[in-house]
Formats: structure tokens, sequence, C-alpha cells
């Protein structure tokens, strides 16, 4: 089973399609190359939330996309578990850990819950809607403009 493989509830509960769709997503989410590639795992008007950040539509979700790597040199998540809210819901919350190397060599790790809502576009499943949830614990040798980088600011704050 790969790492990006989650547990579901025996309850059948969970589609299928939405396991095999975030275990593409989080392998691709720890390629630093794949912005375009990341962009379509969202609805051209799609929403992002990770930590206070807000990015609204594919295009944009692509441009924010190398500000997530801006710091970071390897991420490597870890999904848990996805929940749906019942039966062949297109609404799940999942949780998982992310481990980090940054560019200055420093290595962390942090626990993440989400939330996503799935539809389909042009065939495709896709996420018009995904938010991530992390703790931020602040650090005072950390600037305030790393805490407000995109994903990494739970992070960074941990940094050793």
């Amino acid at each position: 089973m790969s790492q990006y493989t989650a547990s579901v509830p025996d309850d059948g509960q969970v589609r299928s399609e939405i396991v095999k769709f975030f275990e593409k997503f989080y392998e691709l989410s720890d390629d630093p190359n794949g912005h375009e590639k990341y962009g379509s795992f969202f609805t051209k008007d799609g929403k992002l939330i990770m930590g206070p950040n807000e990015t609204n539509g594919r295009e944009d979700i692509v441009k924010a996309r190398p500000g997530m790597w801006e710091k970071v040199a390897k991420r490597s998540h870890k999904p848990i578990q996805i929940y749906a809210f019942g039966a062949g819901s297109d609404y799940v919350m999942l949780h998982g850990t992310v481990d980090y190397v940054l560019k200055d060599d420093r290595k962390t790790s942090t626990s993440w819950g989400a939330k996503a809502h799935f539809t389909k576009e042009d065939g495709e499943l896709r996420m018009d809607f995904y938010q991530v949830f992390l703790v931020s614990i602040v650090s005072p040798s950390i600037e305030l403009q790393q805490l407000t980088s995109i994903q990494d600011t739970a992070a960074m704050s941990r940094a050793k």
C-alpha cells in the first residue's frame, strides 16, 4: 500500500474514486514541479484555502502553487483517514501528517486536517472546494512573512 493511501471506514460511505483521487493528489502535492497538473485537480472556479490564505479559481491556484515551495525543498504527505458526510457524499473530511525538509535544511512535521467538496467537470472528478487546517505555533525567530506563506505556516513554526 502506498503512503498516499488513506484508510476509510468499513461502512462503504467513502467512494473509491475519492480515495484514488486523493492518492494521486497527495503524490503530486509532493512534487515541486507539478504546478499545472496540481491545478487540474480543481474546477475552473475551485476554492483553495490553506491556513489564512484563500485562492479562487484554477488559474490562481496554479499561480499560487510555486509559493507553496518557496521555502520547502521536499515534502511528504501521509493521509491517514478519509470520512464522508454520508453514503456516496461529495463532501469529505480527512486528516494526515506531512514531513518537510526546508531549503535551509531544517526538518519538521505537522498534522493537518482538511475538508473537500467534489463535483464532475468535463467528465472528471475535481474539487470545487478544499480547505486545509494547520496548527500554527509562533516562534519569535520566525518572520511574519514566513508565517503567511501558503501551507508551510505550521511546519515553519515548528522547524528545528
